[in-house]
């Protein structure tokens, strides 16, 4: 399997995780849960079939996106993105090797949630 077809996957799982939020603030912890961000417009579609992705990957095209490319993944976002792509060799405990490529992001900020209310919020995908 090509290195970029195992990247698919890996993409398709972290874009229907955007769950994955994390707060220390205890009055975030009591709000309800409806608070979910909205995605960005755009993205890319893997393979026929597939849903929509709300990601992009910025940096020197090819094999990324380009330099002048949104980095996050939530609409109406006002904060700061930290990005990292990771790359190198993965071996199972069967000894085959793999290349392994990995995205990284993690955001904190504030953000308009899908009812129209405001919020602030810390969220991260690999």
């Amino acid at each position: 399997m090509r290195p970029l077809a195992r990247l698919v996957p890996l993409l398709a799982l972290v874009t229907l995780a955007p769950g994955l939020a994390w707060s220390r603030d205890e009055e975030l912890l009591r709000r309800p849960r409806h608070a979910d961000p909205v995605p960005i417009p755009g993205g890319f579609v893997p393979f026929s079939g597939a849903p929509l992705i709300h990601v992009f990957a910025p940096g020197p095209s090819p094999p990324f996106m380009g330099e002048d490319i949104e980095p996050s993944v939530i609409g109406d976002f006002d904060g700061f993105t930290a990005m990292a792509y990771l790359a190198g060799t993965a071996t199972d405990a069967g000894g085959n090797t793999y290349d392994m490529q990995c995205d990284i992001r993690v955001y904190r900020g504030a953000y308009v949630a899908a009812d129209g209310t405001r919020h602030h919020g810390t969220f991260g995908f690999i």
